[in-house]
């Protein structure tokens, strides 16, 4: 069970918002420049991991994307854990992805609050949890060389102890991409028939790398449906709950419609 924390904004104590994102880039290993980029919902998806492991499912984060319906998802795995964990805390998932300083700065300070209360001095490896997938605002071609994931046998990880699991790097199905280690095709002869197997050869891995990329997007498409299944389905669990514990409310014809519609099958 979470520690709920109630937070106003009006204490003292407040971090500035060059010591919150340095908190939050120390915490996970990331390289986000501004308050505004945590509008993906990324780091605080990683974040919930390291507080409550396991609470969500890290390979359905998109760690980095600058695409908004990628942080609506992202936020809404974040609320499910939230709910999950019975966090009394509404998130303003709309307002939050629109990228506004002021609205992700006040949420900031919060959850910084809630993992105050929340964190028990557990160690954890921010990069191997995410299987060394960059985390940042934008897309991994646009990253600056440190922001990429760096895989080297030099690479140094820092020490933590072991993981039960690892999420995959951007709900993408890893082995789909073997396509580029297919080996070069031998060709045996000369003159047309050789220049006709080359032709060949690369017309199958061009085939290949398409159906990849369509299953890919497949997948994305229902992991997203299952996200916003979990996110509204906990939404009916919490009405339902709420008018259940109110029963000398259900006279009210209000509720009555609710429940009507809830429990509706058609």
């Amino acid at each position: 069970m979470a520690v709920n924390v109630h937070f106003n904004g009006q204490t003292t104590e407040n971090l500035s918002r060059i010591e919150l994102l340095a908190w939050v880039n120390r915490t996970l290993l990331a390289e986000f420049k501004k308050v505004e980029e945590l509008c993906t919902g990324a780091a605080y998806c990683q974040l919930m991991d390291v507080l409550f492991p396991g609470c969500l499912q890290l390979k359905r984060v998109k760690f980095c994307t600058n695409v908004e319906h990628d942080f609506l998802n992202n936020l809404r795995i974040f609320q499910n854990a939230l709910v999950q964990l019975k966090v009394s805390k509404a998130v303003p998932i709309e307002r939050l992805a629109k990228g506004r300083f002021q609205d992700n700065f006040e949420f900031l300070q919060w959850f910084k609050k809630f993992f105050d209360a929340n964190y028990d001095g557990k160690e954890y490896d921010p990069k191997g949890a995410r299987n060394n997938a960059p985390m940042g605002y934008g897309t991994p071609s646009t990253l600056r060389p440190s922001q990429r994931p760096n895989t080297g046998s030099g690479a140094s990880v820092p020490a933590g102890r072991p993981l039960k699991r690892a999420g995959g790097t951007n709900g993408s199905t890893p082995h789909l991409h073997s396509v580029d280690k297919i080996a070069p095709v031998a060709v045996h002869g000369g003159g047309s028939d050789g220049e006709l197997h080359t032709t060949k050869s690369t017309k199958q891995i061009e085939r290949i790398s398409t159906l990849c990329e369509q299953i890919d997007d497949l997948s994305t498409r229902i992991q997203d449906a299952e996200i916003s299944r979990e996110y509204y389905y906990n939404k009916l669990v919490l009405i339902e709950n709420f008018i259940n514990e109110h029963p000398e409310d259900n006279h009210d014809a209000f509720c009555e419609k609710v429940k009507e519609i809830m429990y509706a099958t058609g």
